[in-house]
């Protein structure tokens, strides 16, 4: 009787374990959240074009967002 539910209870030990071992390897790869939530409008934290907002934008750069502000 006792060696019935040595086995199960290895069996649901065991289990339990592997499922711990798969969360872990899941959970391990999650990467961290952006420290500032982009809008639609900005490109992405790594974007290489990325604009800077501490240096003014040039004559050519006003010249065009002036223009696009229509379409957006």
């Amino acid at each position: 009787m006792l060696r019935p539910l040595k086995a199960i209870a290895y069996g649901c030990v065991r289990l339990v374990w592997e499922s711990l071992v798969a969360y872990g390897k899941v959970s391990c790869c999650v990467a961290d959240l952006p420290e500032s939530t982009p809008t639609a409008a900005d490109p992405g934290p790594r974007h290489p074009e990325r604009v800077r907002r501490d240096v003014p934008l040039s004559r050519v750069e006003k010249t065009l967002q002036r223009q696009l502000r229509n379409y957006v």
